[in-house]
């Protein structure tokens, strides 16, 4: 039921229903090294995200400000309206929020923020990572005092289509760190969707920008092919794997995600043993690699 659910809220939201799960609440802070477990989509090198953190005179700017709100809507909603469901698009369709039909009776408003980081925010990603998106708050207050049957369901557009992974998070204020949230890709939307269960957070896209180079390569049998499963690069993308012993190289193709950095944190590549063995000896079982990209990756198209 859950997964239908998913797809018609896809459908709601008018994306294509060839999609991809994120991860199940992955946390990062400066203390922690673990990465989410994510499938990825078509993604293209990494571009200048200039647009999401604009230059802002910084004299204008308290030192200790955490946030810089750009724009800002409210909604006062009848309870008719509530009781009904409604979707508000807004701050240029880069942020949907949704209430589904018959989730409470009540009136109620909503607040709705589109916010950048002030310099010294405590809110700053942790290193490795770096906002794919605006930060946007939401807020709502039903009138009369009641739980919330339904979850809330929230779209936030990422400003590019680079092949770094993408996952959505909120701000925990009492620990002052992102937590992530399972959610919903769509293929060449550049939106993630989540349902949430809180009346209010901030919620963003984050990127892991840390991308192994260099590690151990394993081998695995599975499909006979040049190819490799990769926890950096997302299905398609054709690398060039070097063992730094001998020199010699492949180039795979990634058809699988994998290996997991939490059990095998120096595993930078897992190859099929057809491509394994035009680099070292299935015997060995492991070898010392190099990977780089064997060509630019295609951005998406929309």
């Amino acid at each position: 039921m859950k997964t239908l659910k998913y797809f018609l809220i896809l459908a709601i939201f008018g994306l294509n229903v060839n999609y991809v799960w994120a991860a199940d609440l992955p946390v990062f802070s400066d203390q922690s090294a673990t990465q989410p477990n994510l499938q990825q989509i078509q993604f293209a090198p990494a571009t200048n995200l200039a647009e999401v953190v604009e230059p802002i005179n910084p004299t204008a700017i308290a030192d200790t400000a955490v946030e810089i709100i750009l724009n800002s809507q409210t909604f006062n909603l009848a309870e008719a309206e509530v009781w009904a469901g409604k979707k508000f698009k807004v701050f240029d369709n880069k942020f949907v929020f949704q209430i589904d039909s018959e989730m409470i009776k009540s009136p109620a408003n909503l607040n709705l923020k589109e916010i950048i980081l002030a310099p010294n925010s405590i809110m700053a990603p942790p290193k490795g990572m770096q906002l794919g998106s605006r930060i946007y708050e939401f807020d709502f207050k039903p009138v009369k005092e009641s739980k919330l049957d339904k979850a809330i369901w929230l779209s936030v557009k990422y400003e590019s289509n680079d092949y770094f992974r993408k996952n959505f998070y909120y701000f925990d204020q009492n620990k002052n760190q992102w937590l992530g949230i399972k959610g919903i890709i769509s293929d060449g939307a550049q939106k993630i969707i989540v349902n949430i269960s809180m009346p209010y957070a901030k919620v963003a896209i984050l990127e892991d920008i840390d991308i192994m180079t260099e590690g151990t390569a394993s081998w695995y049998k599975y499909k006979g092919c040049d190819c490799a499963a990769s926890p950096d690069y997302p299905k398609g993308t054709k690398l060039k794997v070097t063992n730094l012993k001998n020199d010699k190289s492949v180039i795979v193709k990634v058809n699988d995600w994998g290996p997991d950095r939490s059990v095998h944190p120096d595993r930078v590549i897992d190859l099929d043993v057809v491509a394994f063995k035009k680099i070292a000896t299935k015997s060995a079982g492991l070898c010392q690699v190099k990977v780089e990209l064997a060509e630019p990756v295609k951005a998406a198209t929309n």
